[in-house]
């Protein structure tokens, strides 16, 4: 296990969802198999446990086969990856498009590194996804990733091939080669879990026949809210517990998946950390309970379902254990 759970923007998981609508597949069916089921729920830039994401794209490569990623990607879907996408569109070509992108990384995925090296004749993206994932759910990701590169590259109105090399993990059926038809350019299978994609200099720096207006500025003068408010395991924890609290009551079964370890470990590093999964599930819904209760657009019944709570009285009788107060204590002292 990693030392805090792994996060992501709920905007990754748009364009697969999107393609299933499209393609007349139910989502739900996927999502809560993966327990994303509280996603409709979340805003773009609420943070979900990145497993869960790999899992949901490796559950439909595994239905549609390895290849899904190449055709998920279409036009549209830069444009949905929220914050990222948004920075990636106002770029003038491909090449400054792709710094910008590995310049929010840390902000768009907590586990996932991006590296652009630039010489005279080629560029070479290097990505890599610091976690322990099965091996298709690794290559289905990587598949997807270079869909994404080449979506980005065709926006320069070039024809094909785009992409001149690609080094990736592969497919422990297929392994790499099938892609070739898809890339049009050579694909070896990588020594090492990264993946890398090589694009002729003439491609990166070509310019994109539209340039989007440039939002740059814009964003940098908006605060991005972090995936978790520090880099320990809690922080992340109350995360994804906020997260899940749009779906059900959370559970530290449920947790542990989305962490990719077993419950005594999560257990024991929570300890470590002088806590415990019972107490920060309490300290969420505090927090959202002090920042909920008395809204106007807000219910006793609504509030009660939004913290995982079966009944109103059982929303009563927690938030006056975690506060002291009642409910309508709370509201009265929010009206004054």
């Amino acid at each position: 296990m990693t030392k805090t759970i792994p996060l992501i923007r709920a905007a990754n998981i748009l364009p697969l969802v999107r393609w299933m609508e499209m393609n007349r597949f139910d989502p739900n069916t996927f999502l809560e198999e993966v327990d994303l089921g509280y996603w409709y729920a979340l805003s773009p830039l609420d943070p979900v446990p990145a497993l869960s994401a790999i899992r949901l794209l490796g559950a439909l490569a595994r239905d549609q086969g390895p290849q899904i990623g190449t055709r998920i990607v279409t036009e549209a879907s830069i444009a949905e990856l929220g914050f990222i996408g948004k920075a990636a569109l106002g770029a003038r070509t491909p090449a400054e498009a792709l710094f910008r992108i590995c310049h929010s990384i840390p902000l768009h995925s907590s586990h996932e590194t991006m590296l652009i090296e630039e010489g005279e004749a080629q560029v070479t993206i290097t990505e890599m996804l610091h976690m322990k994932i099965a091996v298709d759910d690794r290559h289905a990701v990587q598949v997807l990733l270079c869909a994404l590169l080449q979506q980005l590259c065709k926006f320069t109105g070039m024809q094909p091939p785009l992409l001149s090399r690609i080094n990736m993990v592969g497919h422990t059926r297929l392994g790499t080669r099938y892609l070739e038809e898809f890339f049009g350019c050579p694909v070896h299978e990588a020594k090492t879990p990264a993946v890398s994609v090589v694009i002729k200099t003439s491609v990166a720096h070509n310019p994109f026949r539209k340039v989007a207006r440039d939002r740059l500025a814009q964003m940098a003068s908006q605060q991005v809210p972090p995936l978790a408010e520090n880099q320990s395991l809690k922080a992340s924890v109350r995360a994804v517990i906020a997260a899940m609290l749009h779906g059900g009551e959370p559970t530290i079964e449920r947790l542990s998946r989305a962490a990719g370890t077993s419950t005594r470990t999560l257990q024991r590093r929570l300890a470590q950390e002088g806590t415990s999964f019972s107490e920060e599930l309490d300290r969420v819904r505090r927090k959202l309970a002090l920042e909920h209760i008395g809204a106007e657009d807000v219910s006793l019944p609504d509030l009660a379902e939004r913290l995982g709570y079966t009944a109103q009285s059982a929303l009563s009788r927690a938030i006056l254990r975690l506060t002291g107060q009642t409910p309508t204590q709370l509201i009265r002292e929010g009206t004054h």
